[in-house]
Order: structure tokens, then C-alpha cells, then sequence
């Protein structure tokens, strides 16, 4: 069993991993002094972990994933700040029914949640999928109305999930960082480098030159991992497109118990109204954002990498056309009032996905005193309440087995359905770039 003998550490990302792991060291080892390092102050307004809702659910197909997210759930539900910010109104899972890997990740799914029949609702037709929103007295879209044939054909609800507030819910933790005297916190310059000495990491360069040591630095950058290390082969950054709707007094009444609603089939996720507003999102291939920088390790040698280009630094980009369009089509079938209505906004959300979904948390292989939490792959958010302490347990030596395997810093397998998505490879951001001609900050 190892021990945790560092005086310091510093940790790059103030979103899931880096605040929760700040914790579960402040709390382990309260004399251990820990800065944490980001572009902004928490919540970061263009970080993957801040967003208006997420999903919280325990109903994976993997059993490691399943026991965790149980566990996690139990957290956000017992925990009386964060249970505040906590919607347990279940979420459903349809199909268009076609054969193919999505439909074999559905009928896994169903033969889990079939273990438990109290919370299960089963929606064998069309008729029913639209209804399960709508009302039982509800008539579904003619086919004459939509430009495809129906997607919308299968589905079943977990009445265990539920959805959070993400960006009111790190800002509970950042307050509880603050909260612990060997927490401190660098906010609003970007890291520039990681500092090495005789192969071991040393800390961090910030952008304005400012040198941060530590005995040890965890890189929890999420999307902007790449810049500082060499992830290549191991995950890509890459977006997906999403939207907001306001919708009115009324419709917030008529929909505001459904549950979460997402199509495997075509990727596509539809959030209850939350503040006054509807989010929608496609797990779609996504975009990529490939720039030219140096080699986090050898900076002569120039290497192509995916980094996020965000809200914050281009405000007035909306999303590419063609993902408009999909998230429309998806509407127009299953809530066809809003199909044609103005997004309030959108956005590009990065994402840091290994070819599994499983997340790297790990030791970085080529320089000591050096470890990663990345690889989020749009599900670390469930874990919120617990990674951090699988962080550190990884720090120090004594992560489980069988988690230090699937969280290993290799490649690894196809996703066996842990965070389904379109299959596809992302596409070139640039060419698909739109501008509102509106900054973001005006409106």
C-alpha cells in the first residue's frame, strides 16, 4: 500500500476531477497545501463540467460503472446542498428499433432495468414514446409533417434518474474548496507549460510567467488536456452541438414532470424545462478544432491537435447549420411546438472521449510526480461526489485493481454502450463555423 508523502500539489482544471480530487485530499491529508489552476474562476462558463442540467443515472450495462454511479447517486440525494439542485423525474431511452449497435445498447439497457420493475415504464409504440411527454390524450406527428420516417418508435423509462443543476452544483464545490485553508486557487491565466526537472514535473509556467511549484501536478484539463501532455491515440477533443429554447408559463406546466428523453438512435437528448427553458443536445460525431502548437515534451517538434475553440473565445459563433438542422428534425417529431422556434442560444460543448469511455486516471508514463484525470467522455459528471477520492487512491497507489486497469493510461476498447454516441468520425470545426454577428455578452 503506497503513501501519500507530497507537502504540494497543484492541480490543472477546476471542473469535475480537479475540484473533487482538491477535496478528497484536503479532507485525507489536511496538510498537504493544494492550488488549483484554471483559465477562469469556477464555474467556468465554457468548461465541460458547467452546464444548466445533467444527467444522473446508475443504469449502466457495465457492472463497475453501475455500483459506482449507484453510489454517487446516493451522494447527490443525501448531500443537502447539492440534493437542491437534484430532479429525480426519471429518464427515457427510445429507438427507431432498427438493428445495429445503438438498438443492442437499448435492449441491454432494458434487460437491467427489467430487474426492478417498480421503476420501469415501458413505451412499446410511437404512440405511447409521444405520449410518455405529451399526455395520454396526446396525437403524435402525421408522417406527413416529417422530412424521414419515424425515429421515435421504442422506448422505457427509469424512474431512478434524474437530472442536476451542473453549473449551481460546482459552484457548491468550488465554495467548499474555498472553505478548506490548504485549498487555494489560481483562476484567469491559462497554464502555459508544465515545469520539469530531471524528468519529474516541478509544477506549472502560467501564461503570464508566473512559476507555481509543487511536488506533484494532476492534469485535469479536460478538453485542454492536449496542450500540456501527449494524449494523442488515447482521446479525442471533440464538440457537440447544443440549445436552449425559453418556453412559456404554460408549457413549463404542461412538461415540466417528464422525464429526460434521448434517442440512441439518433443521438439526440431532450431536458425537462428548467428555469424557464428547454435544453436539447445531440451526442452526434461532433466537431473537432485541429491547431498547430508545440509538443508538450519536445517543443522543436510541431504536432497537430484538437483544442476546444469556445463561447469564450469566439462569442459569436453559433452552431454549424447542419447540427441546427438535426436538432430541429429531432424536435419536429418528438416536440413539434418547438421545432421552428428561435434558439435563445447554443453552443459548442468539449468533450475529452477515449475510444471506451473509460477515463484515464492514471500516472503520466514519461515523467514522474506527474498524473491525469481526463478522458471524461460526457459521463464523469455522475461521479462528481466520489472521483476524487478514485483520484487520489490513484495518486498514491492503491486504486482497486480492476479500476486502476480500466482507467489505465492505454488505449482500450470500442464503448460497450458506458456514454453512447453516433458513430462517425468528428469534423472539421472551421468549415462549418457560423457567426450570429452578436457577441454572446450582448445579448
Amino acid at each position: 500500500m503506497g503513501e501519500f508523502t507530497h507537502n504540494s500539489v497543484v492541480i490543472i482544471g477546476a471542473g469535475i476531477f480537479g475540484l473533487s480530487t482538491a477535496l478528497a485530499i484536503a479532507d485525507r491529508h489536511p496538510a498537504t497545501q493544494i492550488t488549483v489552476v484554471d483559465r477562469a474562476t469556477p464555474p467556468v462558463e465554457d468548461g465541460t463540467s458547467v452546464d444548466t442540467t445533467r444527467c444522473i443515472r446508475a443504469d449502466y450495462a457495465d457492472p463497475i460503472y453501475a455500483k459506482l454511479a449507484e453510489k454517487a447517486q446516493q451522494e447527490f440525494e443525501n448531500d443537502p446542498e447539492l440534493s437542491k439542485y437534484y430532479f429525480k423525474q426519471g429518464m427515457s431511452f427510445v429507438t427507431d428499433g432498427k438493428p445495429g449497435p445503438m438498438l443492442d445498447v437499448w435492449n441491454r439497457g432494458l434487460v437491467n432495468i427489467k430487474r426492478d420493475p417498480s421503476v420501469l415504464i415501458q413505451t412499446e409504440t410511437p404512440e405511447a414514446v409521444y405520449q410518455q411527454i405529451h399526455g395520454k390524450d396526446a396525437n403524435i406527428v402525421p408522417l406527413k409533417n416529417l422530412t424521414q420516417p419515424r425515429k421515435w418508435n421504442r422506448g422505457y423509462c427509469n424512474l431512478q434518474d434524474a437530472f442536476v443543476d451542473a453549473k449551481e452544483i460546482i459552484r457548491v464545490y468550488y465554495e467548499r474548496c474555498l472553505s478548506r485553508p490548504s485549498i487555494s486557487f489560481e483562476c484567469g491565466v491559462p497554464v502555459e507549460q508544465i515545469l520539469k526537472q530531471d524528468g519529474r514535473a516541478r509544477g506549472v509556467l502560467l501564461a503570464n510567467g508566473k512559476e507555481i511549484i509543487a511536488d506533484l501536478t494532476l492534469v485535469a484539463a479536460g478538453a485542454w488536456s492536449p496542450k500540456l501532455i501527449d494524449l494523442e491515440g488515447l482521446v479525442n477533443s471533440s464538440a457537440i452541438e447544443v440549445a436552449w429554447l425559453k418556453v412559456t408559463d404554460e408549457e413549463v406546466k404542461r412538461w415540466g414532470n417528464m422525464s429526460i428523453t434521448t434517442n440512441l438512435s439518433t443521438g439526440f437528448n431532450l431536458f425537462p424545462p428548467y428555469k424557464g427553458e428547454i435544453k436539447c443536445l445531440r451526442r452526434s460525431a461532433g466537431y473537432k478544432n485541429t491547431v498547430s502548437i508545440p509538443h508538450p515534451e519536445n517543443p522543436s517538434k510541431i504536432i497537430q491537435t484538437s483544442l476546444p475553440r469556445t463561447i469564450v473565445t469566439n462569442p459569436t459563433d453559433m452552431i454549424p447549420a447542419e447540427a441546427e438542422a438535426a436538432l430541429r428534425e429531432n424536435l419536429r417529431e418528438i416536440m413539434p411546438q418547438l421545432a421552428d422556434r428561435k434558439f435563445d442560444r447554443t453552443k459548442l460543448c468539449w468533450l475529452t472521449q477515449t475510444q471506451s469511455a473509460d477515463f484515464i486516471i492514471a500516472p503520466y508514463p514519461s515523467i514522474q510526480d506527474l498524473h491525469v484525470a481526463t478522458g471524461g467522455s460526457a459521463h464523469a459528471w455522475k461521479f462528481l461526489p466520489i472521483i476524487g477520492g478514485f483520484v487520489l487512491d490513484s495518486m498514491i497507489g492503491n486504486l482497486d485493481p480492476k479500476l486502476a486497469a480500466k482507467w489505465a493510461y492505454a488505449p482500450k476498447g470500442a464503448d460497450g454502450g458506458s456514454s453512447p454516441r453516433m458513430g462517425g468520425n468528428a469534423q472539421e470545426l472551421r468549415e462549418f463555423v457560423r457567426s450570429s454577428q452578436i457577441a454572446r455578452s450582448m445579448l
